[in-house]
């Protein structure tokens, strides 16, 4: 039954590149914790797995692209069993009754076999390995260190730990331990209001800790971004790209609740999700605005944050899908955007020490170091400003601009820069 409703949520996300968290929760009802957890496994380990599963059944299976999608989704999802240290037997057969009919039932069972008995036999090259695109790999060869590439590829083929940001305004991080222990807790690596849960062991937004405000869900490497802005209580600060609200209302907390914070965004759903977590979160400095950061032009602020949209692929340890979502030419789609946002940004700041932060969730030079280098060549009241990453304790990757975070267990594939009115 979970291996049947697992072809099903695939076969989703093959017609639509996602999984909407509704088709999920709807198995809530009707699943143990226990049979929720193996068919998020499944789901998510087959898409993570995706590239490798394919690199397998090709070479076993003639003409593979023409197997129709029915039956390669039931072959990807045993294969992930059969790659993946699942018993063989409970692998092969209950996936053999995901099929309809005796035809694709025996074609299933034949070709789970051969895999079983001949994976050990076939070499996969190093992008097959961490089930990258061949593209991408090519794409991060020619562009990163070789030690860069490496530690990208294994971050994204693993799955990034759940983790929390305290939120000050409420509770010490020490405290908030004290109050999670129950899920086996530890402080995160770099940021100072970062908790990793150990054991997420039953959702922790339904706890009384998430409904009282006293933590934000958020990954470790968002949480840096707004500590490098630096905003002072008091200040006026502009969110470009704010929903749904994680760094805009760490930008509050850092400010004591004190000050002007403007939140935009063009999505008016996303926009009331930074309303309702600034509520829970005891936040009353933050006004939202429904309308794009390229088109913004009312006032003059201190600080602005520009957390780009993009291609996301940083996020892959957490959003498996996305690495199947990108194509190259999305880098230029979203680089056109991004530096519409950062002319509109040096625009919309006050000309005596106003600083902007940009930041993408991504690794491509189009949308990360050759927006700087435009930026540089097309405005020359700016500077660069160097950050100390090293206080967080994290080693980056300088373009000359901005910096490239190496990920870890708990950090994503990040970029950062900062860029100061220049008032020589």
């Amino acid at each position: 039954m979970v291996r049947k409703d697992a072809y099903l949520l695939l076969r989703e996300f093959d017609k639509k590149h996602y999984i909407p968290q509704k088709s999920f929760e709807y198995f809530n009802e009707i699943y143990s914790n226990q049979d929720i957890a193996l068919l998020k496994n499944l789901v998510w380990g087959t898409i993570r797995n995706l590239v490798k599963i394919d690199f397998y059944l090709k070479k076993l299976i003639r003409n593979y692209k023409n197997t129709p999608p029915a039956s390669k989704w039931i072959l990807r999802l045993g294969a992930y069993q059969i790659l993946n240290d699942f018993k063989p037997y409970v692998a092969v057969n209950e996936t053999v009754k995901v099929a309809k009919n005796r035809k694709v039932r025996g074609f299933v069972n034949a070709t789970l076999k051969n895999l079983l008995s001949k994976k050990d036999e076939i070499t996969l090259p190093e992008w097959a390995k961490y089930s990258i695109s061949k593209w991408l790999y090519d794409y991060m060869i020619d562009s990163f260190p070789k030690d860069y590439v490496e530690v990208f590829m294994k971050k994204s083929y693993s799955v990034n730990p759940l983790t929390l940001r305290t939120n000050t305004l409420k509770i010490s991080r020490e405290e908030l331990m004290e109050r999670l222990k129950d899920f086996e807790v530890k402080t995160s690596n770099h940021s100072p209001f970062g908790i990793i849960i150990k054991n997420p062991k039953s959702p922790i937004e339904i706890t009384e800790f998430y409904k009282d405000g006293l933590f934000y869900i958020q990954h470790e490497s968002s949480q840096i971004i707004p500590l490098i802005l630096d905003p002072k209580p008091g200040e006026s600060v502009l969110d470009m790209c704010s929903a749904p609200g994680g760094k805009t209302t760490e930008l509050a907390q850092l400010m004591d609740n004190t000050g002007n914070i403007i939140a935009l965004d063009i999505d008016i759903d996303r926009l009331e999700l930074v309303e309702k977590n600034a509520e829970r979160l005891g936040i009353d400095i933050i006004k939202t605005k429904l309308i794009s950061g390229i088109e913004y032009n009312e006032e003059k602020y201190d600080k602005i944050l520009i957390d780009a949209p993009c291609t996301s692929l940083g996020t892959a340890s957490i959003h498996p899908e996305v690495l199947h979502r990108v194509s190259k030419k999305d880098f230029d789609t979203y680089s056109e955007v991004q530096r519409q946002l950062l002319n509109n940004a040096i625009n919309n700041l006050i000309k005596e020490n106003g600083t902007i932060v940009y930041s993408t969730c991504t690794v491509s030079k189009e949308e990360n170091t050759l927006n700087m280098k435009y930026i540089s060549e097309n405005h020359d009241n700016i500077e660069f400003e160097k950050i100390d990453l090293d206080k967080y304790n994290i080693k980056s990757y300088f373009d000359g601009y901005g910096y490239y975070f190496y990920p870890d267990e708990s950090l994503i594939p990040f970029y950062v820069a900062k860029i100061k009115i220049n008032n020589i």
